[in-house]
């Protein structure tokens, strides 16, 4: 069963000036199937009913607009080959108006039916649809005044049609859009009002009458949450009200969508601040809707988790209601509607546990927070591994290329690096599709030279150039979010005697490099510098190759190509072949200085690695020394 809404309807049309001035247009009669022409020779232009008299009785009896042949003492119920011919011509002409684009095309539509010698009838319905029709051109040109001269024409005009409700209703969402919410909702209150006094027929039955009813109902609480939320706090309240009052009963109806309904309801009790009636419409939105998720099942999570520590009757152990929360998947419908609300409330609660001084609590749920805003990628400096491996084949490519190296003996030598590069995406779930795309290009799932290296190495050079735009704005965006975490997590952890806040420090200003040492030089822990750049190494690689994909942490300056540094320790120097990282992506951005937010991140951890750094050093030597 559907419902009858006034979008299915034709749109509104016609100014009443419009209507008034059309001038019918009255067509010879030609002999038709061998009927006599009854049309004076006079010229003299005579009406319809004149006409269908002349008609009836083949003979022009009358032949003057004022004879004095009466037309209205008989009834002729036969239609004539004229008006026949006009009605169905007008039938065919009024389908165009449906689809016409604008107002212009529609008043060319509208003069030429009216311009027919078509029935009364057929002709009262199409002023109504073009009435209908012309407000909709008005309504999509934003026009929203025009609309409501051509809907209040209607009105005037039709007072007992059975479209009135309809119109009303449309009446009231041009006042929404014009952000008349008062003059709205009085238009709904009289659909309310005219709906009962519709004449029963055909498909505008008792159905259509609650039907009609019950849109103009939910759109007056519709009509008072939006307006509470376009003002202050203070004086939303009261319309938050409204709007959960009226929900609450519109939840009853036969007609309503309960779970949508309840929805509202509640969000109306969150933003008037109700915590203790949020939490218990929650719970009955939990226990009416519980046979699988909707895509509305974390945002209700959300208000009611909020409202259960805000109320007057808090939950002191409302964590393990978050913890449940988090550990379950999302519900359905789109992941990021989803994960917004996972998000918002991880945000708000790790900031009020800091603000509480509940570090080890706030702790959990950053950690928590940058999950979900790592994504998949099992780990964000993975995003500046791939960066490097790809730069390193490019440049390996290069230098083939300039030796005049053939594409298929290119294509194989670089195979192997390539191979890398899926299997390292693969394993740490970055999506590298174009990658992908050009090494199974050939068919057989793999990248292989021979004769037909040459066009594959031209088609994944693009493909590597291209990827490493994106995975330098992939990098870019989960950064930009999480490296504000990322220090709120290292401050929690200064704050726990348990936790070390370095590690956390660290990755606020990673980075990935290839470098030329000796063997043995590039260990964990191991610090260089020279005038213009300081790191410590994070990770080494793995064994046999200990130059390439070297983590760093960067304590300041921007590390580039060349570049010699020398270690802290024993006077070893490693040189710079090239880096990533978040001083400078693949790309060239300088991600510590996109913002001031950041770049205070960033020069605050800065500052914390070169202090905790000396304090782990110096009670290095103070143990020697002790031993």
């Amino acid at each position: 069963m559907t419902f009858f809404t006034a979008h299915h309807l034709p749109s509104f049309a016609l100014r009443h000036s419009l209507a008034v001035v059309f001038s019918v247009a009255l067509f010879s009669l030609n002999t038709l199937r061998g009927e006599t022409s009854t049309e004076p020779k006079s010229g003299a232009r005579i009406n319809d009913e004149q006409r269908s008299v002349n008609d009836l009785l083949g003979a022009p009896l009358i032949n003057n607009p004022d004879s004095s042949i009466a037309t209205e003492n008989t009834k002729f119920s036969e239609e004539t080959a004229y008006s026949k011919q006009q009605n169905e011509k007008a039938r065919l002409k009024s389908k165009d108006l449906g689809a016409t684009q604008n107002t212009e095309d529609a008043k060319a539509v509208i003069r030429e039916v009216l311009g027919l010698d078509a029935s009364t009838s057929l002709k009262t319905d199409f002023r109504k649809a073009s009435l209908l029709r012309l407000a909709s051109h008005s309504e999509q040109k934003k026009a929203y005044e025009e609309a409501q001269k051509y809907l209040s024409e209607y009105l005037q005009r039709y007072s007992d049609d059975a479209l009135i409700p309809v119109v009303l209703l449309r009446q009231g969402d041009l006042f929404r859009k014009m952000g008349a919410y008062d003059l709205e909702r009085q238009k709904y209150y009289d659909v309310i009002k005219s709906a009962p006094k519709v004449k029963l027929s055909g498909r505008f039955d008792l159905n259509y009458v609650k039907r009609i009813a019950f849109i103009a109902r939910s759109q007056i609480a519709d009509s008072f949450y939006e307006e509470a939320g376009k003002l202050p706090r203070h004086r939303a309240r009261d319309k938050y009200v409204s709007a959960s009052e009226m929900y609450a009963r519109l939840a009853e109806a036969e007609q309503a969508d309960k779970r949508v309904i309840t929805l509202k309801y509640v969000r109306s009790l969150y933003n008037q601040g109700n915590h203790d009636g949020v939490v218990k419409a929650g719970s009955s939105y939990f226990q009416k809707f519980e046979n699988g998720p909707e895509r509305d099942e974390d945002e209700v999570r959300y208000l009611v988790l909020y409202s259960s520590r805000h109320g007057s009757t808090s939950d002191q152990d409302y964590l393990a209601g978050y913890r449940d929360w988090f550990e379950s998947p999302p519900g359905h419908g789109s992941n990021g509607d989803a994960l917004k609300w996972r998000f918002k409330a991880a945000r708000d609660l790790a900031g009020e546990l800091f603000n509480e001084g509940k570090y080890a609590d706030s702790l959990e749920f950053y950690r928590t927070l940058a999950d979900l805003l790592s994504g998949t990628v099992t780990r964000p400096e993975e995003y500046l591994y791939l960066m490097l491996s790809i730069k390193r084949v490019l440049s390996r490519a290069e230098a083939l290329e300039a030796d005049d190296i053939p594409g298929p003996e290119i294509s194989n030598l670089i195979e192997p690096m390539l191979l890398d590069i899926q299997g390292r995406a693969k394993s740490s779930l970055v999506q590298i599709p174009l990658i992908n795309a050009a090494l199974n290009g050939s068919g057989n799932g793999s990248f292989k030279g021979g004769s037909s290296g040459a066009a594959e190495w031209s088609s994944i050079k693009p493909a590597l150039v291209k990827s490493l735009d994106d995975l330098s704005a992939e990098c870019e965006k989960a950064y930009t979010s999480i490296l504000p975490i990322l220090y709120r997590i290292a401050l929690c952890s200064e704050r726990i005697p348990s936790q070390s806040a370095l590690g956390k420090y660290e990755k606020i200003r990673v980075g990935v490099m290839d470098v030329e040492a000796k063997p043995g030089v590039v260990d964990d822990n191991a610090v260089f510098s020279n005038q213009e750049v300081k790191f410590h190494i994070l990770k080494k690689p793995a064994a046999g190759n200990d130059s390439q994909g070297v983590l760093i942490c960067v304590w300041h300056g921007i590390p580039a190509s060349g570049m010699e540094l020398k270690s802290e320790d024993g006077g070893e120097a490693v040189k710079i072949v090239d880096f990533v990282g978040l001083a400078n992506l693949a790309s060239g951005t300088n991600l510590h200085e996109n913002s001031l937010p950041l770049k205070l991140v960033s020069d605050m951890s800065s500052w914390r690695i070169s202090t905790l750094k000396w304090e782990e050093r110096f009670k290095k030597q103070v143990t020697e020394i002790a031993n």
